[in-house]
């Protein structure tokens, strides 16, 4: 199997490099006066620097680095060397960044949009294919194998500054856009940079008053460029040719990109760049190196490994005793033995209350019946609800109104006598164009969740056309909100005990322009079992970036202290926490757990954090995947099978999620893997006393979170996230839209609804 990393070889361990004493000024100074024959770069006390000429300037002191001791040192001049020989080789293109290494593709037809413009705008609005290049460093077999990252993507273009675009009478007014700013000392060899800054509220002349995270600020038109969003490409695009041809072109282009951006394509091209920068027209092999002795060539093919292990799919599991156990597929085993908590679970008679559109009431009783007692006509739902999940008797009313609004929703939610365990609510589909602040779907949640009521929310057309997989799915989603639990996966035979935490945060900005800052922070943490029963969920209060330790900190300490009474905690038993998150925010949440385990020293702990992420530059293939037909169409080419993984080193692991068989269509595009890497303190903190703590079993974890995609009770098939992952992040974008709605009050989800899935 194949990554997309070309190792470097480096044929020597040790290197000599100049130095010299750090200060703001003295690197100033150097780059000033040396800049064309020299680079500089800072590391801890030390500017070190490379000569990339053959001029014999002594530059400082000359010390001695071992190449893999010196990791930062070497990485650095790897860079520095890739972007003097690169720019050697080929004058003509501006790197747009220095690091990660971008620049765009001049073929001709890696310009997607330049068939369908006119010949007047045709290389003025572009949008081309970027080619992505980052340094990594895997350490394999206790070895380090330094390596380029290849990547593409496509990125819209148009060289036309603000004040051109004022003289074509285009409208400017509230548009968001960019600061151009050219870097003296870099401008013959990069782009000039682009900053967003905000967007403009008012033009005076050739000038224009931008809306800023400083204020408004005046700023002449000819030092700003749109933001190429497509929604700002679009809108110039209709400027010039009208909104129909427009959107003509805007799709052309996107059907295109999706054409190119399958696993097969996307592998020939990398491997095509590779060649480029790793090969000389004829074949012979490019040397990359400084005047002081530094040297390294690329690989021309990719690193195919063969370091993974088998990821196995879980056994789902359909009571206490584990005796029903189903190898196939959940579904399958709810049919033959129904919920795992049948016996326990204390909602066995749910009273629903159904709100529909007058004029659709028929139909919607008709998907309610169905919903409840199924159709034994259809391939999945053949027992509906109350059978299939073993409910006792399953009640319910039914209200029509006449118009789909908020207050329509509001009234038969306010003058019900008594509280429904569930509410399902037909929905128009113009709530999705609706803005947050006024939609009625999130006002409608927001009240719903106030008076803690779980809820289903089901469009129009889905009540009329409904078919057998839909109704599954719902039931499934139905039950969880209920607070049932569907199926759990086999416990962890370990005397340890073990909780799952996910830990996900939404940081609130007030905008995405320059200089915006972290102004509140919300923690969101879901807590499962080893065997995936959810457990509970938490919310932290909102609070400013600088009170997040406390308040993550207290949200665990209350948890804890649930759990252990709910699940007997004894004196002296080790309790395992895999935590499970997106990004952590420095060493916080590793300054929490140790204040944690301070508060718990009963307990024997071991913990480990784990990033779980899909934004990374890997990608994975397989040459000898041919694909899967699906509509007619062959699909998934190249594409690993689900589980496939390759082991970066002893922490880091990369495991395909979405495999030839998952990609729905062939407008999927490439499918990514997803990342599990065991983290450690950063930078200067003390970890001397964690050592001993730290659970770092890359296989067994990453075997955990394989099994826990297929938790998710969404839906039936398992998904690129496990649970604890997927959960935090539902919450936290659901939050983030509430915050919208006026006299939300996110609080309420710490009491009655923490222990059922309300989010799904």
């Amino acid at each position: 199997m194949e990554i997309n990393f070309f190792p470097i070889n480096i044929d020597f361990e040790e290197f000599q490099i100049s130095r010299t004493k750090y200060s703001d000024v003295t690197l100033k100074e150097l780059r000033n006066k040396y800049n064309k024959s020299h680079s500089f770069f800072r590391d801890g006390d030390y500017i070190y620097i490379s000569n990339n000429s053959n001029d014999n300037i002594e530059l400082g002191e000359t010390v001695t680095l071992k190449i893999n001791a010196s990791e930062k040192v070497t990485s650095s001049l790897i860079k520095h060397i890739f972007f003097r020989g690169f720019k050697d080789r080929f004058p003509d293109i501006k790197p747009t960044s220095f690091y990660p290494f971008n620049f765009f593709s001049r073929v001709s037809t890696d310009d997607l949009v330049f068939p369908y413009l006119p010949a007047t705008m045709k290389n003025i609005l572009s949008y081309r294919k970027q080619i992505d290049i980052q340094l990594r460093v895997f350490h394999i077999n206790q070895r380090h194998q330094y390596g380029f990252i290849i990547n593409t993507s496509y990125h819209w273009g148009l060289s036309k500054k603000c004040n051109d675009l004022h003289k074509e009478r285009f409208d400017l007014l509230g548009l968001e856009v960019l600061k151009i700013e050219e870097m003296p000392e870099s401008k013959d060899v990069l782009a000039a940079n682009e900053e967003f800054i905000g967007e403009i509220k008012e033009l005076q002349n050739d000038n224009a008053i931008v809306s800023t995270n400083e204020g408004d600020i005046l700023v002449p038109l000819n030092e700003l460029t749109l933001r190429k969003t497509t929604y700002n490409i679009k809108s110039y695009l209709t400027h010039l040719l009208g909104e129909s041809q427009s959107e003509a072109i805007i799709s052309k282009v996107k059907f295109d990109e999706q054409n190119r951006l399958n696993n097969k394509n996307e592998r020939t091209e990398i491997n095509r760049i590779a060649q480029l920068i790793s090969l000389y027209q004829d074949k012979t092999t490019v040397t990359y190196k400084n005047s002081d002795g530094f040297y390294y060539t690329v690989d021309s093919v990719p690193f195919n490994s063969e370091s993974s292990f088998t990821l196995k799919n879980p056994p789902f599991i359909f009571d206490h005793a584990a005796t029903k156990v189903e190898n196939r597929n959940a579904d399958a085993g709810l049919n033959n033995f129904g919920p795992w908590d049948a016996i326990t679970f204390d909602c066995k008679s749910p009273h629903i209350v159904g709100i529909c559109a007058k004029r659709n009431r028929g139909g919607f009783t008709e998907f309610l019946a169905k919903l409840i007692n199924g159709d034994p006509s259809s391939q999945w739902f053949k027992k509906g609800i109350q059978k299939k999940y073993d409910l006792n008797n399953v009640t319910y009313e039914v209200f029509d109104i006449p118009n789909c609004d908020f207050a329509g929703y509001d009234k038969v939610i306010s003058q019900l006598n008594t509280k429904p365990d569930l509410i399902i609510m037909e929905i128009p589909e113009s709530f999705k164009r609706m803005k947050i602040e006024e939609n009625p779907y999130y006002r409608l949640k927001a009240k719903l969740l106030t008076l803690e009521i779980p809820f289903q929310f089901i469009v129009e057309s889905k009540v009329r056309y409904s078919n057998d997989a839909l109704l599954n799915t719902i039931g499934l989603q139905i039950y969880a909100k209920l607070g049932g639990t569907p199926w759990v996966l086999p416990s962890t035979r370990s005397i340890d005990r073990e909780l799952i935490i996910g830990v996900g945060n939404s940081i609130i900005r007030n905008n995405s322009f320059k200089g915006s800052e972290k102004n509140r922070v919300v923690g969101i943490t879901t807590f499962f079992s080893s065997d995936g029963q959810y457990l509970l969920s938490n919310k932290a209060k909102d609070v400013p970036y600088s009170e997040y330790f406390n308040e993550l900190l207290r949200t665990l300490k209350d948890a804890f202290t649930h759990l252990k009474e709910l699940q007997g905690w004894k004196d002296n038993d080790t309790i395992r926490l895999i935590f499970h998150i997106f990004k952590p925010i420095k060493n916080i949440e590793f300054e929490v757990v140790c204040k944690l385990m301070e508060s718990f020293p009963e307990f024997k702990i071991q913990f480990a954090f784990v990033t779980i992420g899909k934004k990374h530059p890997y990608k994975l293939y397989e040459a000898s995947q041919p694909g899967v037909i699906k509509g007619n169409k062959k699909i998934g080419e190249f594409t690993p099978l689900r589980g496939a993984n390759i082991i970066l080193d002893s922490t880091s692991c990369l495991v395909q999620m979405l495999g030839a068989n998952e990609i729905k269509t062939d407008r999927h595009g490439a499918s990514s893997p997803i990342l599990i890497k065991i983290r450690t303190p950063q930078g200067n903190f003390d970890s001397s006393t964690l050592n001993d703590m730290l659970f770092t079993d890359i296989q067994y974890i990453s075997q955990q979170i394989f099994s826990f995609t297929y938790l998710s009770w969404r839906s039936f098939l398992p998904k690129e996230l496990p649970a604890t992952m997927l959960y935090s992040d539902l919450i936290a974008n659901l939050l983030g839209r509430l915050r919208k709605i006026n006299g939300w009050q996110p609080d309420i989800l710490n009491f009655k609804l923490k222990q059922k899935k309300w989010f799904l």
